[in-house]
């Protein structure tokens, strides 16, 4: 028999899982803060519950789809949280990126309860999703078959924790793509060469919004720039040297304050349009 689902938060990830996760017949159980995004599941077919307490109290796995840290922490420890109800046997999920001792600390919490806890944040590729796991191998196994429904390719990578490392480092690699990008570009237009040639004729492959100046997205940008501060403090603690990342960091920074922090990735190239603009001035 399918195990019982419960899904806290029905974001764009979110409403991914609860579509795949029911269409693969599984019972599931959502909350969310906002309650059209609850209304999308419930007409799918989910079950929606009145907070995260009453969603463990009716689960057997629970996954968090949550922006980060302060959000996990909310929902684990704060009024009606996760906690005040989990019980023996349970497995929680935190498929978002957080920090790794966030994940640690809530593994160590769940343990006492006789409940189990695993790292299992996402990145996307064109084939579709890769999950990283971090935790307790025999707590997987438990939920292997829940995450590969909504997954193309899953690896247990190691201890709690280590899905989160994995994912920052993704994450470092992603950003400075970006730049890359962005700034080959911005260089190919201001010397008076096509940039589309650097896509159709070299055939790199560079995001189409990045010769245009459509960046409207659901805030890819605003959770990249949180992931880069996580590596940052990762990277701090353990005196590993990553100029470039820093860098970039500062770019998505800036693009955040002086842009649109609900544009997607892309939107970093206004970075260098901005230096150019002042250039020309």
């Amino acid at each position: 028999m399918k195990q019982k689902i419960g899904l806290v938060g029905v974001g764009n990830i979110g409403k991914f899982y609860a579509k795949t996760l029911l269409d693969a017949g599984y019972q599931l159980t959502v909350f969310d803060v906002d309650k059209e995004k609850v209304e999308y599941a419930v007409r799918l077919g989910a079950q929606a519950a009145v907070n995260a307490a009453d969603l463990a109290g009716k689960s057997q796995v629970i996954i968090l789809s949550l922006p980060g840290s302060n959000a996990v922490e909310d929902v684990m420890e704060g009024k009606d949280g996760i906690l005040s109800s989990l019980v023996e046997g349970q497995v929680v999920i935190d498929t978002g990126t957080s920090r790794p001792e966030t994940d640690i600390k809530y593994e160590k919490i769940c343990a006492e309860k006789g409940a189990g806890f695993i790292d299992a944040p996402l990145t996307w590729r064109k084939p579709g999703q890769i999950i990283m796991v971090g935790g307790n191998y025999d707590t997987y196994k438990k939920v292997e078959e829940i995450l590969e429904c909504i997954s193309y390719k899953i690896k247990h990578v190691g201890p709690v924790g280590s899905g989160q490392v994995l994912k920052l480092i993704n994450q470092a690699y992603l950003a400075a793509m970006w730049a890359v990008e962005a700034e080959v570009v911005e260089l190919a237009g201001k010397q008076g060469v096509d940039p589309h040639l650097l896509k159709d004729f070299l055939e790199f492959d560079i995001n189409d919004a990045l010769f245009g100046d459509d960046f409207e997205s659901g805030g890819q940008l605003a959770l990249h720039y949180k992931d880069l501060g996580y590596l940052m403090d990762m990277a701090h603690e353990s005196g590993a040297y990553i100029p470039i990342c820093s860098f970039v960091h500062e770019i998505f920074k800036t693009t955040k304050q002086y842009g649109d922090p609900d544009w997607f990735q892309p939107g970093i190239i206004t970075y260098w349009r901005r230096l150019n603009q002042l250039i020309e001035d």
